[in-house]
């Protein structure tokens, strides 16, 4: 789901909160805007796309909270996914902004708006904002 570039970081980490196990595949930095013409979201330095699947262990439907998960830069600070951005890249079904059934996989990207110079090294992925989360290394 996201696209080759000089940017990308191949990735197979993953961690586990609640239901949900995360597995991060794949990183891109240097995004300027995502979404279609018309109505794309530019960015004020960059987007750093966060490709994942998340499978629900459960037995129950859940949906993966996507304003719940940070990402973390080298310097400690934490950044949240950019909503409407996600809209964009979450289009195909089934995807991250629908309920994902027990036993399920949805593959979908987590997009953070970061300053131009930030490096991503974690992902806090988290069931809902309440849990723990888990941490899942980037580098």
């Amino acid at each position: 789901m996201i696209e080759d570039g000089a940017d990308d970081v191949a990735l197979d980490r993953m961690g586990a909160d609640g239901a949900f196990i995360v597995t991060v595949t794949g990183v891109r930095c240097g995004v300027e805007a995502v979404g279609p013409i018309g109505l794309r979201r530019q960015a004020h330095e960059q987007f750093c796309l966060v490709g994942v699947s998340v499978e629900n262990a459960g037995r129950e439907a859940r949906v993966f909270d996507g304003g719940a998960q940070r990402a973390v830069d080298a310097h400690g600070r934490a950044y949240a996914v950019v909503g409407r951005a996600a809209v964009f890249l979450n289009e195909r079904a089934p995807s991250l902004r629908e309920a994902i059934p027990g036993g399920g996989t949805v593959h979908g990207v987590l997009p953070f708006e970061v300053p131009a110079r930030a490096r991503l090294v974690a992902l806090l992925a988290h069931e809902s904002a309440g849990t723990r989360g888990a941490r899942i290394t980037l580098s």
